[in-house]
């Protein structure tokens, strides 16, 4: 009986690679784009200015029509 021949195995990062190649990691790509160019401080100083106008609102009524019908 012959020797089998041992299957050579791919590595990780060959694998991401070939991962990250196909169409639908595209996204993946994108985002990791995306992350290094905006600091995880930059994300988390917006994530808390979001939260802030969520929670407490644009401010008085007569700011925010000022600003709602300077808009137009």
């Amino acid at each position: 009986m012959a020797a089998r021949k041992r299957r050579h195995h791919k590595g990780q990062e060959q694998l991401e690679d070939d991962q990250l190649k196909n169409a639908r990691w595209s996204g993946l790509r994108e985002q990791q784009r995306l992350q290094r160019r905006f600091p995880p401080e930059r994300n988390q100083r917006d994530r808390e200015a979001c939260r802030r106008l969520v929670n407490e609102g644009f401010g008085s009524d007569a700011v925010f029509l000022t600003w709602l019908y300077g808009q137009k």
